[in-house]
């Protein structure tokens, strides 16, 4: 087919295409139709052509001949992928608009399960006319996107309620992500957060190298970016992008090899030592003298004794990794005496195995807010079961 410009209201249309990568199926699953727009010549993004349009009706005209250039511009694909497409919230306010844009689309023969719909976040609020154009869509069989997530108000409302198949998360949480460690976690943590409401990932943006490892460690499940394909009348195939995304993949599990050996290493050590201090602990010894050999271990926070029923007994028993400006920071959550620990994974684990040594999830520390995994066990000293606990630093994903 020909990619001939389409004329609306004085505007040409064309459209341009951008792979959507799967990076464990390892080939393009899908394509994002992109408009590219002139007016008198001059190039205009795609925000700027829809600011031209004065009322709802005219910005849904313009919608509808968008849709319409991006399906009868597109080219047969070899095998299944999705046809990505945007669309705007004036198409969606009125029952005969929806049912336009389904017969835009589905005129050229276009199932609409192979087709997502993308909504912008932002446009969505807690709009219940945008949901229910939204919903007939759905009944229709197309999939549904948020896209542009993580950027401005976003809201995690929007997902609950509208239970979309897919959500893409902005450029600027990537390059955000890139840049602050602590924000590559959240990442990793607003994937799995996604993956529990029922919704696949797509992060945009990917432009860099770098880019794609974070996506890689973030646990996404598509990429779309100019580092995976550039958008084109035809763009790059999965010759070109496949040892691109490979390459990366190879360099982050050596990495990840080394660090779990250098991880396993650490943890085996700190386990010798802790089964050293419960020991001296069954023993009679004073807990501040029992503790020693594992606050000696790099890593450690600090160590604590619970009762059988979670309640701290005395003091933490502290190394000296934290700043004296973060101890003066969170005083008051420093005295943990006689706090209750009951409902937290380390304390259950270890009550229901005495014995056994368990290592908790990494987790916020409500003592100096770092993240760490919990050591504990359940041991008896003097006939009554404790449960040994040892903070140590959590190792960073990246």
């Amino acid at each position: 087919m020909s990619h001939a410009p389409t004329e609306h209201d004085g505007l040409m249309l064309n459209s341009h295409y951008q792979p959507i990568y799967s990076l464990a199926h390892r080939r393009t699953v899908g394509i994002e139709a992109l408009l590219r727009a002139k007016r008198s010549g001059r190039p205009m993004m795609p925000e700027e052509v829809f600011s031209l349009m004065d009322t709802p009706d005219a910005c849904h005209a313009l919608d509808l001949a968008v849709l319409k250039a991006h399906v009868g511009n597109l080219k047969p694909a070899n095998s299944p992928r999705w046809l990505f497409l945007n669309v705007h919230a004036a198409s969606l306010r009125e029952p005969e608009h929806v049912d336009a844009v389904v017969s835009a689309i589905t005129h050229h023969g276009i199932a609409p399960q192979n087709v997502v719909l993308e909504v912008q976040e932002h446009e969505l609020g807690l709009d219940e006319v945008l949901y229910r154009g939204i919903k007939q869509l759905r009944k229709q069989g197309f999939l549904i996107a948020i896209d542009s997530f993580g950027v401005g108000h976003s809201n995690l409302d929007r997902i609950c309620e509208m239970e979309p198949d897919m959500v893409k998360f902005d450029r600027h949480l990537l390059r955000s992500a890139v840049s602050h460690p602590r924000i590559r976690n959240l990442l990793f943590r607003l994937v799995h957060l996604m993956h529990e409401s029922g919704a696949l990932v797509v992060q945009e943006g990917i432009e860099t190298e770098t880019d794609v490892l974070v996506a890689l460690e973030s646990g996404c499940d598509l990429v779309q970016g100019d580092f995976v394909a550039r958008p084109g009348l035809t763009p790059d195939g999965d010759e070109l992008i496949t040892p691109r995304i490979d390459t990366r993949w190879d360099e982050l599990m050596v990495r990840d090899l080394l660090k779990r050996k250098i991880i396993r290493r650490q943890l085996e050590m700190a386990r010798q030592a802790f089964v050293q201090s419960a020991i001296l602990l069954i023993q009679n010894t004073p807990f501040d003298q029992a503790a020693k050999p594992m606050l000696s271990m790099p890593n450690v926070l600090r160590c604590f004794l619970l009762d059988s029923k979670g309640r701290q007994i005395g003091r933490n028993l502290n190394t000296r990794q934290s700043p004296q400006a973060s101890h003066l920071k969170w005083a008051p959550l420093a005295d943990t005496t006689g706090a209750v620990w009951s409902r937290r994974p380390y304390f259950q684990h270890a009550i229901d195995q005495p014995g056994v040594l368990y290592m908790s999830d990494p987790y916020l520390s409500m003592t100096d807010t770092r993240n760490c995994v919990t050591l504990s066990m359940a041991i008896e000293i003097d006939e009554a079961m404790h449960v040994l606990c040892t903070d140590m630093l959590a190792q960073s994903s990246v």
